[in-house]
């Protein structure tokens, strides 16, 4: 999946913890077959293949695509998993540190969509238009995080953290803690790195941004984010934090609110169960810091 992978669980003895890691890694690798965008055989490159026909496609990718389709519909297109000829598009931008013509942007957007997935059974999956492109990029890593999961569950295992590339899942605390202590960083107004930390049980916690992931062109930074409505690679400098039940619904959250701002936030978190948000973003050349009440307690 493109990033480092950490498993970290109790069990009974070690020959028990090296059968399920085991497993646990060949679920990853079984999930990476499906979903990648990157493997020109895969699953969801297969499904790209077709348009206006009903495909027959896993579990997996069908739960996937519908809790994206959720999401995109819960913010406006903010999320978009359609938007794969965007980020191909910028990818290659990155590569040349040349900015994509406005007229590619455009010609791409008109491919992007997520009202064109079209779930015509509880099987099947239907694109509605050619020359479309899913990325899940901002989705998969989470949920591939809650699956790992609840296989170690399936095997007894009930103290476990999943940390798909900083996309991290846990289940309950070890040992005789009341928690797991997780921490993140962040730069403040006055440019200074500080660390936050966040106590989390039962649930997960992603992290979205160009912290580390940009590129700068002309003098100009982009992320590697992209808002599937303009087709621009956002330039805000922003960095979000969600803590939500799920790492699938943390991990595309984040990078929802990474399109949204923070004034959209502000307006949509309460609306939203069980997911809390700490997001930082430069307004007008100035930082911005703002969390919901309830994040990290």
């Amino acid at each position: 999946m493109g990033t480092q992978i950490r498993l970290v669980f109790y069990a009974e003895n070690g020959i028990e913890a090296d059968s399920i890691a085991k497993l646990s890694f060949e679920r990853i690798d079984d999930l990476n077959s499906k979903l990648s965008d990157y493997i020109q055989d895969s699953e969801l490159n297969r499904l790209c293949l077709t348009y206006l026909e009903d495909v027959e496609v896993s579990t997996d990718l069908h739960r996937i695509l519908k809790i994206a389709n959720r999401i995109s519909t819960r913010t406006n297109g903010a999320f978009d998993v359609s938007a794969g000829p965007l980020v191909r598009l910028w990818r290659d931008a990155r590569k040349s540190k040349s900015v994509p013509k406005n007229s590619d942007i455009k010609y791409a957007k008109q491919n992007v969509g997520y009202t064109k997935i079209e779930f015509s059974s509880p099987t099947t999956i239907r694109l509605a238009k050619k020359d479309m492109q899913l990325d899940l990029g901002g989705i998969g890593k989470g949920y591939a995080a809650d699956e790992v999961l609840k296989l170690m569950e399936q095997h007894g295992i009930s103290a476990a953290l999943i940390d798909m590339g900083g996309d991290i899942r846990v289940s309950g605390p070890p040992g005789n803690k009341a928690f797991w202590n997780l921490a993140f960083s962040y730069y403040d107004k006055d440019g200074e790195e500080q660390i936050k930390h966040i106590q989390l049980k039962h649930g997960a916690v992603a992290t979205s941004g160009d912290l580390y992931q940009f590129v700068e062109i002309d003098g100009k930074r982009y992320s590697h984010i992209i808002d599937p409505n303009s087709g621009w690679a956002l330039s805000d400098h922003s960095q979000v934090t969600v803590i939500a039940d799920t790492a699938t619904r943390a991990d595309a959250f984040a990078s929802a609110f990474s399109v949204l701002g923070i004034k959209q936030a502000k307006e949509l978190v309460p609306q939203l169960q069980q997911l809390e948000l700490f997001m930082v973003q430069t307004l007008k050349g100035t930082k911005v810091q703002w969390q919901s009440p309830e994040f990290g307690q």
